[in-house]
């Protein structure tokens, strides 16, 4: 099924609250968030002002899409998640979850600032948006006592009198509406995009858990090419033929997904290969854990392997494969030996 457009021009705010997160040192229990216990009343122009620096944000050429990282601990994706599922009824309960998240990890070097979540909608369908603002000093939020709520009014105001700026805007939706192998869009100006595949800051990894995404082209082609050097470096031969007939029938699987730790365990036969392998991988910051599969890239590839001895003689699998076909094995003097047990089809 083809993916679904998330057009940002379509987004509709529907639901918004405000909370305040004071700057304070690492592990400084007096000081504690001020949360909104209810979401901000919104008027018609208050909408509109958000989705234009929402839309803003994404559409400009500092956004990228991003996926949630597996090995992360950071709970904004379950939050996230959530959020979107939901109707937004749950705006206190959960954006409270997230401010909470985003003060334990922010430290001394962090400004203080407001922390903005909405529920709405992209395409029709629900998402979840996350701004973080941060305030210049002298810039503060009046909580109305009445509602134990701040006004998002007054964040306009801010933002209007250059008081405060959206330095990082991030937008999640569920996968499975949009059928996209990403969880959403984020803006930071913090980060260099064209270096963003390989960098991060402390809001994509420990606030947000995330990760870039990359391409399933792209990262598959990666996989295979880093596993190919690796089974390089390998002395034994017969090892590397083995090994590399394995990576070409792992890759042409019929499973969605690639996994090195996967890979690993199912084919590199000692130990000291898959300690090996992991630490040359990790090396190379190529994640030991599972990505979407697209093998469009290296289909010519894995469909042929050729093994080519010293005295000229060469073999060649048509499927990248000898498995079943020919035999590999060394001999007691040391040399490598091939048996083929077939009918011969033709001489050229």
């Amino acid at each position: 099924m083809a993916s679904k457009k998330i057009d940002l021009g379509t987004i509709v705010i529907e639901k918004i609250i405000v909370h305040d997160i004071p700057k304070h040192q690492k592990g400084d229990y007096s000081v504690e968030p001020n949360y909104s216990l209810k979401e901000s009343k919104l008027t018609d122009g208050l909408r509109l002002f958000f989705k234009d620096k929402v839309v803003q944000a994404l559409s400009s050429d500092k956004s990228f899409k991003i996926c949630y990282d597996d090995d992360n601990e950071s709970p904004i994706s379950w939050l996230a998640n959530e959020s979107v599922k939901s109707d937004g009824s749950l705006i206190a309960t959960h954006s409270k979850a997230i401010a909470k998240h985003l003060f334990e990890i922010q430290v001394g070097s962090n400004a203080a600032g407001i922390l903005v979540v909405i529920h709405g909608k992209v395409s029709s369908q629900n998402a979840c948006i996350i701004l973080k603002l941060e305030m210049d000093k002298g810039a503060q939020l009046t909580l109305d006592p009445k509602t134990k709520s701040y006004d998002i009014q007054e964040v306009e105001n801010l933002m209007l009198t250059q008081k405060t700026k959206i330095y990082k805007v991030a937008m999640f939706v569920l996968r499975s509406d949009f059928k996209v192998n990403y969880d959403g869009i984020i803006m930071d100006y913090q980060i260099d995009t064209k270096a963003k595949k390989e960098i991060t800051t402390w809001f994509i990894d420990k606030f947000l858990g995330c990760v870039a995404f990359e391409d399933p082209k792209v990262v598959t082609q990666k996989f295979y090419n880093l596993t190919r050097s690796y089974i390089d470096t390998i002395e034994d031969a017969i090892s590397r033929a083995k090994y590399l007939q394995d990576l070409n029938s792992y890759v042409q699987k019929n499973s969605p997904t690639i996994n090195p730790k996967e890979f690993a365990d199912d084919y590199l036969t000692t130990t000291a290969h898959r300690n090996n392998y992991k630490n040359f991988l990790e090396s190379k910051k190529f994640k030991f854990s599972s990505s979407p599969k697209d093998t469009s890239q290296i289909d010519r590839q894995v469909r042929k392997i050729v093994v080519l001895f010293e005295n000229d003689i060469s073999i060649i699998g048509n499927k990248g494969t000898f498995k079943g076909k020919v035999k590999l094995t060394k001999t007691d003097d040391g040399q490598d030996k091939a048996e083929v047990i077939s009918r011969i089809k033709s001489v050229k």
